[in-house]
């Protein structure tokens, strides 16, 4: 085979890696979407040299534009669309996973938070995802904090799907933690309720809090955050119903 056609078939088959690798790095947008990973050159060789240049020329897979609907704060999407809300969601063990725990959440159309993209997070049909957000939130809620002993659920951004007889609530598949202390809207403001349920929680800090806060206060929207659960203290707080969240 002479230098050209040698030179011709290098080129083709580098072209070809390279679009497996660009369909790979598109398909796993996810947390890790708000970076793009650079390209790196391996070795000097020719396949290398050929792909560099047509990596320059293709066009990245890039969120939407930002509009008072779809948000980038902080690496962090802020979004107004419909999604589930598990802030007080009790959840039972999949019978399938192990890591995995079912959260019966509700489901809201308004400002959220989360680390996908507002794309990625849209609804479609009977499916959607968890986020963060304080739209229900009243006088009756309460933070309960839960020991290092007790696991819990982290719902944020998991896929999450409607009721066919309710579509007012959702079932999402969370993942389990082993280890806290967390902090739940749930609970009742009853300690003992952190080893006998298991609760859509969060880590302390409540992961977001602040991309919410700056999210809401960009759309003019207020924020209202539970008070802590009085010291021993059982205090009535809503649980993941319709009305409830």
């Amino acid at each position: 085979m002479d230098a050209h056609r040698l030179d011709a078939v290098a080129r083709r088959l580098a072209q070809s890696r390279l679009s497996r690798r660009m369909t790979f790095r598109t398909g796993g947008l996810g947390l890790l979407g708000l970076t793009v990973a650079g390209f790196k050159q391996r070795d000097g060789s020719d396949e290398a040299r050929a792909a560099a240049p047509m990596l320059q020329s293709t066009p990245e897979a890039t969120p939407a534009a930002e509009t008072s609907d779809a948000m980038l704060i902080d690496g962090a999407w802020f979004c107004n669309q419909t999604f589930a809300l598990c802030t007080t969601a009790p959840c039972e063990s999949s019978q399938s996973d192990p890591t995995v725990v079912n959260c019966h959440c509700i489901v809201v159309d308004s400002y959220a938070i989360g680390y996908k993209t507002c794309t990625e997070r849209a609804q479609s049909g009977s499916s959607l995802h968890s986020n963060f957000s304080t739209v229900n939130v009243n006088s009756e809620f309460r933070v309960l904090t839960c020991p290092e002993s007790a696991p819990w659920a982290n719902c944020l951004d998991v896929p999450c799907e409607m009721d066919d007889f309710n579509p007012a609530v959702a079932t999402c598949q969370c993942q389990l933690v082993e280890t806290g202390p967390s902090l739940t809207f749930g609970g009742r403001c009853d300690s003992s309720t952190c080893t006998s349920t298991i609760w859509s929680a969060a880590p302390e800090g409540l992961l977001g809090l602040a991309q919410y806060e700056e999210g809401m206060k960009r759309v003019n929207q207020t924020v209202t955050l539970p008070s802590t659960c009085p010291s021993g203290t059982r205090v009535a707080s809503p649980v993941a119903t319709p009305g409830g969240g």
